[in-house]
């Protein structure tokens, strides 16, 4: 019987390679004594999962599943159903030995063997024809030994009768007297022994099936994962190889480029050098020739009489306007930022190894995007993924940078702005921009307004030496503080919109190109107006010792 139940599983898992016994305990290897059922449906000893439990919890030991546990013991319910094929089993494996003559008899022997029911003892067949054959023994009930067995369960235990109906509403069997003493409501439910136990195999039997379906669907999905777990294994060994394999070509363009970078810049460096120490000789040679003629001038005013001064005078005038006239390099003819362009030329020379798609084009014939703003570049895998990088200001993701910026608003977000809005979408993002437009250029006249003010101070002092309006003073620097808290909070909001316009840009990444170049460039010229700010309120400050 339990060899029917339990088949043999194969070896699809770990438990079925070691032949798992079904009466047999997984933590102790031995016959189940007093097996206790979790929710997984796991069986253990009960002396197995004693003081496993914790705050009425019991973690199964093979799923790790926790079981409720209700009580005082600290554990799951008794199986009944496996304590029974436990005890069958064991009543199979035990010798039985005759009341009589105490002969053995195997399991092998078992048909051999009688029981009588009245003496309620076994008898061996020898025994049972010598001395059960007498009178005295003719009322005696005896039966085979192995039907002994199986009729043990087919009397009453509380009214020791034989059982004759089954309830299908309480699950249970009945003998005469239970029959009688249930309600008539409950006698609907009762069937007989026979029917009830035609009636179970069926349903047990669709029991079965459905468990078999599910036995043959876990195994199938058993040899899916372990073929999944080596197709894992040989992928990472695949990407692992072809990421080394990239790295190294990555790091051999990286080092070719880096040299050329390198010779650029130090090709820049040693150019700006001589073109300074150039205009640096030049402008040394020039001082004493100017210093010369202010003390030509300064005795000649000293010792010369009117005449002599009206015969000389004109003539030295001449000669110092001539002087100041001359082609004279007073300003450095170029900058000394040495731009090679690192960022650019590196994502330029990755990109045929990355396969990145190429981004639209807004590099002018200078490489700037617009007046000012070097070409972007964009590195998969970073922070600032598919998104616009300044080179000069800080990712998107940082705080305003109060770092000194040279760089104007580029008049490509201005262009790429109108172009968009004439489009005559209605988008998020186009809404966002009309916003934007406004509320930039009221910030970009308050911030023109400030700087003519300071301009203005700044004349006065160096010029003048005298303040015309002092009072414009404090007045400056509270409006540049001012400014300086609204263009944050301006900062701020258009960086909350990141989120929203991300989720826009994954959908219809192509038209996102122009709109995140906008973006970035609308971040960038409110960093330019926040540090144009931070200057006037440094000179502000500057200034402001020698107002008083």
């Amino acid at each position: 019987m339990a060899g029917g139940i339990f088949p043999p599983l194969g070896s699809c898992s770990e438990l079925e390679k070691a032949n798992c016994h079904p009466l047999v305990c997984l933590l102790c290897h031995e016959p189940y004594q007093h097996p206790c059922l979790l929710d997984c449906y796991h069986n253990f000893c009960a002396s197995c999962l004693r003081g496993r439990a914790s705050d009425g919890r019991l973690r199964c030991p093979l799923c790790g599943h926790p079981s409720v546990v209700r009580g005082g013991t600290g554990l799951p319910p008794v199986d009944r159903l496996l304590q029974f094929l436990v005890d069958s089993s064991a009543d199979g494996e035990e010798d039985t030995h005759c009341a009589n003559c105490d002969r053995c008899c195997t399991k092998a022997d078992l048909d051999t063997m009688y029981f009588c029911n009245t003496c309620g003892q076994p008898l061996c067949a020898p025994c049972r024809e010598e001395t059960h054959r007498a009178r005295m023994f003719a009322r005696h009930e005896i039966v085979s030994l192995s039907k002994r067995t199986k009729d043990i369960h087919k009397k009453c235990p509380l009214h020791e009768e034989p059982y004759i109906m089954f309830s299908t509403e309480k699950k249970s069997m009945l003998c005469i007297n239970c029959f009688r003493d249930m309600q008539g409501e409950s006698r609907a439910h009762c069937i007989d022994i026979e029917t009830a136990y035609m009636q179970g195999c069926q349903r047990l039997d669709q029991a079965v099936m459905a468990v078999k379906e599910l036995q043959t669907s876990t195994r199938e999905a058993i040899v899916l994962l372990k073929a999944m777990i080596e197709e894992v294994h040989n992928s990472a060994s695949e990407e692992e190889a072809a990421i080394n394999s990239l790295f190294g070509r990555m790091q051999e363009q990286l080092s070719e480029r880096k040299k050329t970078l390198l010779k650029a810049v130090q090709s820049q460096h040693e150019e700006k050098e001589k073109a300074f120490k150039e205009q640096l000789t030049h402008l040394a040679s020039l001082l004493p020739t100017l210093q010369v003629h202010l003390v030509t001038c300064s005795a000649f005013l000293s010792s010369a009489n009117k005449a002599e001064f009206l015969d000389l005078g004109y003539q030295l005038m001449e000669r110092l306007q001539r002087i100041v006239k001359l082609p004279h390099r007073l300003r450095p003819a170029q900058t000394s930022k040495i731009n090679s362009e690192y960022r650019a030329e590196f994502a330029r020379c990755l990109e045929p190894l990355l396969m990145l798609s190429p981004r639209r084009s807004v590099v002018g014939s200078a490489g700037g995007i617009g007046p000012g703003i070097a070409s972007a570049n964009m590195l998969p895998g970073s922070q600032c993924s598919k998104t616009l990088m300044v080179p000069g200001c800080p990712p998107t993701g940082d705080k305003m940078s109060t770092e000194p910026l040279v760089r104007k608003p580029t008049m490509h977000r201005y262009i790429s702005t109108k172009v968009l809005l004439a489009e005559g979408c209605e988008t998020p993002f186009a809404e966002h921009c009309r916003n934007y437009e406004n509320t930039y250029r009221m910030l970009q006249m308050e911030i023109q307004g400030l700087k003519d003010q300071v301009q203005e101070l700044h004349r006065d002092l160096t010029k003048h030496h005298s303040l015309i309006k002092t009072e414009l003073m404090s007045e400056i620097l509270q409006k540049s503080l001012q400014m300086d808290v609204q263009i944050a909070a301006h900062y701020s909001a258009v960086e909350m919109m990141r989120s929203v316009f991300e989720e826009v840009w994954e959908e219809t990444y192509q038209r996102v190109a122009n709109e995140q170049e906008i973006y970035e460039a609308q971040l960038h010229d409110l960093l330019q107006l926040r540090q144009e700010n931070s200057c006037l309120t440094t000179i502000t400050k500057q200034i402001a010792p020698y107002v008083r």
